[in-house]
């Protein structure tokens, strides 16, 4: 039977992991709403959407979904307002807006879901015809948002702590230590057994490729494969001895947060430089975006192209 670890720091990971699985379907369903939405509407336009563009005046919805009509507007002022928004994600994890206390994670999670739905609103505004300085703008939001995917991938390959603070390299390995003296303690396995487990958990997560630009594709083949890998290492837990159904959760569960620690030291040095070369490409796109939506509304207010 496992042995009570509760004075360990690693404690109840079976309770953490519900916790994720809850937060991770409260997310679900908040994109699946703004999906439903976003396809309503476009269903909802998709006779004027599919029109040629010249014979759009005599449609009877442009004046409502045109940029400058009273729907289209609209699209565009969510759109842009969401794309104003993402930017508190920065200000939080620069200079700290909401308090130092505050975890970067729920300000990471609103920014990434305003970089999705934000730029669909914003495609809708266009009524999908971009032209001039505003194509400039709108392929810079596309880049800007197509990047971010690969931005927030490579974060989550950074090993972080509670508050979102890259950890240092004796920080991983006291973790990564910690893990394995809970799981010996869970399970009062030999070491030679214990460390056969890891490794054969470890060598399924790892990944073996040495070029830098293979192993984004090679990591992210591997999580994919992730439930399958998980269930069928499970199934190995359970034939080393009798343990309760909680037991084995709990262990499979501490099992894989180790060999996924262990990648990440593994990849960490190329992770780095990956995420160097991401923000080189990325800012410069979101200053172009801003600029030029800055620029675009200042227009359209000055000159009243609104709803006429």
């Amino acid at each position: 039977m496992l042995t009570n670890t509760a004075s360990n720091p690693a404690v109840d990971v079976a309770a953490s992991d519900r916790k994720s699985r809850r937060r991770r379907f409260l997310i679900g369903l908040i994109y699946v709403a703004a999906f439903a939405v976003l396809a309503y509407l476009l269903i909802d336009g998709w006779s004027y959407y599919t029109t040629p563009y010249l014979e759009r005046p005599r449609h009877e919805a442009y004046r409502i979904l045109r940029p400058a009509g009273s729907r289209g507007l609209i699209y565009g002022i969510i759109g842009a307002s969401m794309m104003i928004l993402m930017l508190i994600y920065s200000l939080q994890k620069r200079l700290k807006f909401f308090g130092k206390r505050r975890s970067l994670r729920p300000f990471l999670d609103v920014h990434i879901f305003l970089g999705v739905i934000g730029p669909l609103f914003i495609v809708l505004h266009t009524s999908f015809k971009v032209q001039g300085l505003v194509a400039v703008a709108f392929w810079s939001m596309v880049a800007v948002a197509l990047s971010g995917y690969l931005g927030r991938y490579l974060y989550q390959q950074i090993p972080r702590n509670m508050d979102d603070q890259e950890l240092s390299l004796s920080e991983i390995e006291a973790s990564g230590q910690q893990m394995l003296t809970q799981i010996k303690e869970r399970t009062g396995l030999e070491d030679d057994t214990l460390h056969s487990l890891i490794s054969t958990f470890e060598n399924a997560y790892t990944t073996n490729a040495g070029s830098l630009w293979r192993l984004i594709p090679a990591l992210i083949l591997k999580d994919l494969r992730r439930p399958w890998i998980k269930r069928r290492l499970r199934r190995k837990i359970v034939r080393l001895r009798r343990l309760s159904r909680r037991e084995i959760d709990t262990l499979t569960e501490l099992a894989v947060r180790q060999a996924l620690l262990k990648r990440k030291l593994v990849v960490l040095g190329q992770v780095r430089r990956l995420f160097h070369w991401w923000h080189v490409i990325h800012k410069p796109f979101a200053i172009i975006m801003y600029l030029i939506m800055i620029v675009h509304i200042g227009v359209a207010v000055w000159t009243r192209y609104a709803w006429y």
